[in-house]
């Protein structure tokens, strides 16, 4: 009887703490997310191969060809989307945890966690020149993020995560001139931001963890993609929230490069879960 006794506890505690753990989940994810919620169209896909299955940033180079990185070799691929094949590889550093890439000209700027980033110039060609830079005076415990900002000729990038917690995340820019950070944010993204609170999911849908920024190439818009929670949230010229678009997480398992070719089309890429890596084509609806 004694033993009957226990082992109705345990079950009753299994149910108790599987209840628990449903309704913490429930609070704190996309639980709701169906194709109501869909505000964009897939027209494109392409596998990657298995060297690309942590792909970690993406850069459009134009002629069909997509700069990509990947977060264990410090090498960039180049992969053609019209064959679907990898045509060549820059190599650029030791192992290491590499987040994001953008590519300006003949110039390749990529970032890794810490915040160290690698100028690859000419990397293109058989010896390509290669300089550091070092992202340092912020608190910052994970960057996986950059963008060139070419009308002010500096970089862009989001702090992903701080060492002691803070409830917005910063933008900010690094001057190559200098090689300095200005602590001053350029934009603050807020999910206490009246768009946010339409969102459906919880509280984790006002978490804001950027995998990625880009720039319209026309209008100026700062694009920024959540892996965690996946989502893209779109800011005006003045840094404001002006758009959000839920990404379905059976389709985005774990978005983190973006990036748009020469036709303003997006592409974001997403690492290996439960399905290949891959790069997806998404026109977004207005």
């Amino acid at each position: 009887m004694k033993l009957n006794k226990i082992v109705i506890g345990i079950v009753v505690g299994v149910f108790i703490l599987a209840g628990c753990i449903f309704w913490a989940f429930k609070n704190n994810s996309y639980l709701s997310f169906d194709d109501d919620n869909k505000t964009y169209t897939i027209e494109e896909k392409w596998n990657l191969p298995p060297i690309l299955q942590e792909i970690s940033g993406i850069s459009y180079l134009g002629n069909n060809e997509v700069a990509c990185i990947q977060d264990e070799d410090g090498m960039i691929f180049i992969f053609n989307i019209e064959t679907s094949k990898i045509t060549s590889r820059v190599s650029f550093g030791e192992s290491g945890d590499y987040e994001d890439i953008t590519v300006i000209e003949d110039t390749a700027y990529v970032v890794r966690s810490d915040g160290k980033i690698f100028k690859v110039a000419g990397f293109r060609e058989n010896n390509p020149k290669i300089n550091t830079y070092q992202i340092s005076g912020l608190d910052s415990n994970g960057i996986e993020s950059l963008e060139f900002d070419a009308k002010n000729k500096r970089l862009l990038f989001a702090v992903k995560e701080y060492n002691n917690r803070k409830e917005t995340k910063g933008i900010y820019t690094f001057n190559l001139t200098t090689q300095k950070v200005n602590k001053e944010r350029l934009f603050t993204l807020d999910g206490a931001d009246e768009i946010y609170q339409q969102l459906r999911g919880g509280k984790s849908s006002q978490i804001i963890r950027p995998s990625s920024i880009r720039f319209h190439p026309t209008t100026g818009e700062l694009y920024i993609l959540e892996g965690n929670q996946p989502k893209l949230v779109i800011l005006d010229q003045d840094g404001n929230e002006a758009k959000i678009h839920l990404l379905d997480p059976e389709t985005f398992p774990q978005p983190e490069g973006l990036a748009f070719d020469e036709e303003n089309r997006l592409y974001i890429s997403n690492e290996s879960r439960r399905q290949p890596a891959n790069i997806l084509r998404v026109k977004l609806n207005d």
